[in-house]
């Protein structure tokens, strides 16, 4: 518990909520004490299927309000990276113009830097109260959760500390930041192939496949049921249609948990692909899902439902 406290603790102030991490956490279980008990009343009214669907239900609220955490968070540590170097530029052209350093850390939190404009005015301040500069970019990293920001950071505390000239260290900074993104994007661009082919495969061939071969299922039941068990003989081929246990509804929802799953594996595998992070994936989920639904439905009821014998 303690450690989900904590981690609920660092997404709000990676997103710099407002909002007390104890007001967040008391939402999350009221809502779970209320739903689950309503399962409870539903499972005596209605069945346990309606029990089940209640839970489900509460399972996806509580995913959603802590993936748009997660969400909130990548957002403004990518803008962050985005601004980075920009940043560092100005604080340096700032320095070389012989502007002190709390000054030159105010002058460049300009609101166009989104999230590094607010850490790099707490950075000045901490500067005008007497702290020493490698302290003051100590402060910038601490509500954006970006790695690249963070050893940044750190490599320029120990710049300063080893006795480097700051100015033309955060110029060099920059330059290599910029060409680690402009690589960044490179490498996305190339990879682009990948993720429309998982796109596809999962979004729009699988669901035909499923589509197919249920109907292929269901038809062989079918067939199972009006003739004889025997087993029918031609040449030197042999096949018996006895034994088929399943039953439609087994298949159908059997395709269907198969199609969410895959959804969710691509979705992740998406995001490895395009960002290197997993969460970063997580909103590719509700497209293939409904995607996958919607043609499965299409194929399955509309096209392939005219051809139905049994």
């Amino acid at each position: 518990m303690k450690g989900y406290v904590k981690w609920v603790e660092n997404q709000i102030k990676f997103c710099n909520f407002k909002m007390p991490p104890e007001r967040f956490i008391r939402f999350v279980l009221i809502l779970a004490i209320i739903m689950f008990s309503f399962s409870i009343v539903m499972y005596f009214i209605s069945g346990i299927i309606a029990c089940i669907s209640i839970i489900v239900v509460l399972f996806l609220a509580e995913l959603f309000l802590h993936v748009v955490l997660i969400s909130v968070a990548n957002k403004r540590a990518a803008i962050a990276e985005e601004m980075l170097p920009d940043v560092l530029r100005l604080i340096s052209s700032n320095l070389k113009a012989g502007i002190i350093p709390e000054r030159a850390f105010m002058m460049s939190a300009r609101t166009e830097f989104g999230p590094l404009s607010e850490q790099i005015k707490e950075a000045g301040k901490s500067l005008v109260v007497g702290e020493s500069i490698d302290k003051a970019f100590k402060v910038i990293p601490k509500k954006i959760n970006s790695p690249v920001l963070s050893k940044t950071m750190n490599l320029v505390v120990e710049g300063v500390k080893k006795g480097g000239n700051l100015a033309p260290l955060l110029e060099h900074l920059a330059e290599d930041i910029k060409s680690s993104l402009m690589l960044r994007k490179d490498i996305k661009a190339h990879v682009t192939s990948y993720t429309m082919f998982i796109f596809l495969a999962i979004g729009i061939g699988s669901p035909i496949l499923y589509a197919s071969s249920t109907f292929l299922t269901e038809t062989l039941i079918g067939l199972s049921e009006v003739l004889p068990a025997e087993t029918m003989q031609s040449g030197m081929l042999s096949f018996s249609l006895a034994g088929v246990n399943l039953t439609a509804g087994f298949v159908f929802w059997y395709s269907v948990v198969l199609m969410i799953v895959a959804a969710a594996f691509g979705g992740i595998l998406i995001g490895l692909i395009q960002e290197g992070k997993e969460f970063a994936g997580v909103k590719y989920i509700p497209i293939l899902t409904f995607l996958e639904l919607g043609i499965f439905y299409v194929v399955k009821f509309q096209l392939l439902a005219s051809f139905t014998v049994f």
